[in-house]
């Protein structure tokens, strides 16, 4: 692990990944205590760079190493960026801080996050003329095939959120298997009864973090007189593959 890295850009599905991936990392090397994370208070506003900066440069009495993340570094003000510059030119061993920002990141903090030894990693979302590409190359990497038909109908259907279209991919992953190929007369099979929610789209609303949509679609389904069992438990099948999909 380097001292320092900065995870940043517009693309949300992968920033949350590589932030799993840290705290799975973390918690294995130093259990639960090795991982201290920055985040707005209530969703709101941003880190606070004074606490991060005190925690940087203070000593620590966890064996192994220490990880410090910060979340939405992308609404610190210039004093803000300034005092956690100056922090991590004091950075001590055995510590790993992780910067994340959103958007666009802090002036300097790019800078310093190189002169500490550590690493810029950029997380940029698809242009949307080249979601189709997208969609192809990730289903390629799910060791399946998806033709370019497939791929401009699924954008049709799901439309352009990256943690949908991932988790639709890996869905499909598991109906082709590896090696295998699916095209939109596949895709049109699927959804050809769409009079009805389907009983996965709880679970894919949750998991897209929309919570307007998760109201309508828990409506439409009691007007559909769908059971609470099968909603929970197919609800819960969509977070556990989404899980699976985002700690891999």
């Amino acid at each position: 692990m380097k001292p320092a890295y900065l995870i940043h850009g517009s693309d949300e599905a992968k920033i949350d990944q590589a932030r799993a991936r840290l705290r799975q990392r973390a918690e294995s090397e130093s259990g639960a205590g090795g991982l201290e994370i920055f985040e707005p208070a209530e969703g709101r506003g941003s880190p606070d760079a004074d606490a991060l900066a005190a925690s940087i440069t203070s000593l620590s009495l966890i064996p192994g190493r220490r990880y410090l993340l910060a979340d939405r570094i992308e609404k610190w003000g210039k004093n803000q960026a300034a005092t956690v510059r100056e922090a991590l030119l004091a950075l001590p061993g055995e510590t790993t801080v992780v910067l994340i920002a959103r958007g666009k990141v802090p002036a300097g903090i790019a800078e310093a996050v190189k002169s500490a030894g550590g690493e810029n990693l950029p997380y940029d979302a698809p242009e949307v003329a080249r979601l189709p590409v997208f969609l192809i190359e990730g289903a390629a990497s799910r060791e399946f095939e998806l033709t370019p038909e497939a791929a401009r109908f699924l954008l049709g259907r799901i439309g352009e959120s990256l943690p949908r279209l991932g988790v639709e991919l890996d869905r499909l992953a598991l109906w082709a298997g590896p090696g295998g190929s699916v095209d939109i007369e596949d895709l049109e099979e699927m959804v050809a009864d769409t009079s009805e929610t389907g009983s996965f789209a709880l679970g894919d609303a949750l998991i897209a973090s929309e919570a307007r949509e998760v109201i309508a679609v828990a409506e439409r389904l009691i007007a559909q007189g769908v059971t609470a069992g099968s909603t929970v438990y197919t609800t819960s099948t969509s977070i556990r593959r989404a899980h699976k999909a985002l700690v891999r």
